[in-house]
């Protein structure tokens, strides 16, 4: 082997081992940061590492918390530059770096504090590749830009990891102060408890009222089962009959407790204007839109509901709903559902519905319901439509009352877990008189009315 041969040779092996020295103290300073809490000392550690070992003459670091913040000078620089202490987030300089990884622009390096002539690099610092929290100012080339880049992401890891802890930090100390407010505010509502009770009691009196006693039709067997989840619920139902036509309405407010409560109050109010202009239950269901969404557009009162028309004389079933559970009609013994689809209602003027014609005959039923029965849950499981079904196939079959079945048949299958949603039940068999009416006012159980 030459002499110039034995050369290169040790030249390579001193620039290979300089290079695995380099990689082992990336490798330092990486475990160094995962015990470094403050953006600072993360600073302070980078600079270090570049000046010592990718001997760059300075490396200064500003980072901004915030999304909308301003950076803050973290490291401390040599005397030999004038440097800001804030670099603004608006300013060219941090514009530029929003849409680029770098700039060597001596325009927009001068506002990072650097003089004409100077070899610096400007450096994008982000936490994603669209967040920018920071500047990297690096004055002299460092000996391979590849290992400026890496120690640029691990600065960039590493002040993200620790901004995201601060503000994660900040946001439990937040919570604390609620806590402690709600804990004040609880022993406010503790206070006045009676009150309240006393109140909701009154409500839950009118709520009743106003739901009211269907009317007694010949030909027609009418039950209805109303069970909400407090005091109050978020379930209406109506029953009219306007010559030969019978028709029933059902609908379910978003939410439960008073303010579902007080919506229905809007609704049966809505539902009583349109009620005996509508032709049919798609035009009732257009109307009652229009005229929630005109008059209460603000208040976010959304609800589903479902209309039903029976034609006492012919037995003609036409239906339509929106976004609410298919009405269920049994037919010879038989249970089907009739899906109408549709949009909340409340959501915006202007929607048009669908509707669904059937034929029935003496003996068949025709039932609505709100989605706290089938939505019964235990454990993991829901009590369903298959098993509503059954309960009203079997009702039919024994003569029973379908609302009394179904109930019996949720409260078996939870099994003492509670409902946790209001459930209402409203049914007609049709060609099947009922007894007389009751007048409501006696009426306490969850069996409103059977007539």
């Amino acid at each position: 082997m030459s002499v110039s041969e034995a050369s290169d040779r040790s030249s390579r092996v001193d620039e290979l081992e300089e290079r695995v020295e380099r990689l082992r103290a990336f490798g330092s300073l990486r475990r160094s940061f995962r015990g470094i809490e403050e953006p600072e000392a993360i600073a302070a550690a980078a600079v270090r590492f570049a000046v010592d070992v990718l001997r760059c003459k300075e490396l200064v670091i500003w980072c901004g918390e915030k999304d909308d913040s301003d950076f803050d000078q973290l490291s401390m620089a040599s005397d030999a530059f004038d440097l800001p202490k804030t670099i603004e987030r608006s300013s060219k300089l941090g514009a530029e770096l929003e849409s680029s990884s770098s700039t060597r622009d001596p325009e927009l390096l001068a506002i990072a504090g650097i003089p004409p002539g100077t070899d610096a690099t400007a450096l994008a610092l982000r936490a994603s590749s669209t967040q920018l929290i920071g500047v990297a100012l690096v004055v002299g080339a460092a000996p391979e830009a590849e290992l400026l880049d890496e120690l640029v992401f691990d600065v960039e890891s590493a002040l993200a990891a620790r901004m995201i802890a601060r503000l994660r930090a900040e946001e439990l100390a937040v919570l604390e102060i609620q806590e402690r407010e709600l804990v004040g505010l609880l022993r406010d509502v503790e206070a006045r408890d009676a009150i309240i009770q006393r109140d909701l009691e009154e409500a839950r009196q009118f709520q009743r009222k106003m739901l009211g006693v269907p009317p007694r039709v010949d030909g027609a067997s009418i039950e209805i089962v109303y069970k909400p989840l407090g005091l109050v619920g978020g379930d209406l139902y109506a029953v009219s009959l306007d010559g030969t036509r019978l028709r029933l309405f059902v609908a379910d407010a978003t939410g439960h407790g008073v303010r579902a409560s007080l919506t229905t109050m809007f609704i049966k109010s809505g539902y009583e204007a349109v009620r005996l202009a509508a032709a049919d239950p798609a035009a009732l269901l257009a109307a009652l839109n229009d005229a929630i969404a005109h008059t209460y557009r603000s208040s976010e009162m959304l609800f589903s509901a479902a209309c039903v028309d029976i034609d006492l004389t012919t037995g003609r079933v036409t239906t339509s709903s929106a976004a609410h559970p298919a009405v269920c009609v049994v037919r010879r013994g038989e249970a089907t559902f009739i899906e109408g689809g549709g949009a909340f209602l409340g959501l915006r003027s202007g929607m048009k519905f669908t509707t669904h014609e059937v034929t029935v005959e003496p003996g068949d039923g025709v039932y609505l319901y709100t989605d706290g029965f089938i939505e019964a849950r235990k454990q993991n499981m829901l009590f369903g439509d298959e098993r509503f079904k059954d309960a009203i196939v079997h009702a039919h079959a024994s003569g029973g009352l379908a609302g009394d079945a179904v109930l019996t048949a949720v409260t078996t299958f939870l099994d003492g877990t509670p409902l946790d949603d209001d459930g209402t039940f409203v049914g007609v068999r049709y060609g099947v008189d009922g007894p007389s009416p009751t007048d409501g006012s006696e009426v306490e159980s969850d069996i409103v009315a059977k007539l």
